[in-house]
């Protein structure tokens, strides 16, 4: 038995000090404890019922004078649990912490006709099986002159295995090209309140959002679970509007 061990059980450098001593001298006054480890009194009137609390320690009353004892060195084992299950019970506390160090969003830049690719594919590896995404179209929206076939190919072969549904909004030219698909509900956006003329995709899924500017083929994904939410809220709020 070491300091080092004991420390790794969480005692403090004089814990462990007071406990060895008393392992190899019991019945020790609280005087002599202070004399041969070098704690003064003041800190040792502190340290001690923390020891005697946690059952590191036992005391004897002899007359006038209170002795102290090391406890059985398998009382260690308890004091391992002990802590154990105030670690199990702090973890969920730490874990938030962690999370919260990423609340911030993080942004994405990605460029060109491999970065619209990449979203696309990055939509595919994110959601689970049957989950959901929201499309806002644009005129062009995803097509060959986007990214090249073979790679537009892969990834509605990808989003069928998955079986991803979405949700879209789109316009009236949009809507009469593409045929319909039971897992894509479409409405449409009257032709004199056509908002897709710029040429812009905006993609909600899991806790991000990606924009997609056809024109000069810059992109952008947005994690935040937050700002993605919100988008949601707002997509669905629309979403129900026109469909009436």
């Amino acid at each position: 038995m070491n300091h080092t061990l004991l420390q790794k059980l969480w005692l403090s450098q004089d814990e462990a000090n007071i406990y060895l001593f008393l392992i190899h001298h019991q019945n020790k006054t609280l005087a002599e404890i202070s004399k041969w480890t070098q704690i003064n009194r003041p800190k040792l009137y502190k340290i001690l019922p923390s020891m005697l609390e946690s059952g590191l320690i036992g005391s004897i009353i002899n007359g006038k004078r209170t002795l102290y004892i090391a406890e059985n060195p398998k009382i260690l084992s308890q004091y391992l649990e002990n802590i154990k299950d105030e670690y199990d019970l702090y973890i969920p506390e730490i874990e938030k912490l962690y999370k919260n160090q990423f609340s911030k969003p993080i942004f994405k830049h990605l460029t060109g006709k491999n970065g619209i690719k990449n979203i696309f594919l990055d939509i595919w590896n994110t959601l689970k099986t049957g989950d959901v995404f929201y499309r806002y179209s644009s005129r062009n929206d995803i097509n060959q002159t986007s990214i090249p076939k073979k790679d537009y190919e892969q990834y509605k072969k990808l989003r069928e295995e998955k079986k991803l549904e979405r949700y879209v909004i789109t316009n009236e030219y949009l809507n009469d090209l593409k045929p319909k698909k039971l897992e894509k509900d479409v409405v449409v956006i009257p032709k004199k309140y056509d908002l897709f003329e710029d040429n812009i995709t905006k993609i909600i899924y899991a806790d991000r959002v990606a924009i997609i500017d056809y024109n000069t083929f810059e992109c952008f994904i947005i994690e935040s679970p937050i700002f993605a939410n919100f988008e949601r809220k707002i997509f669905l709020l629309l979403f129900k509007f026109l469909k009436k």
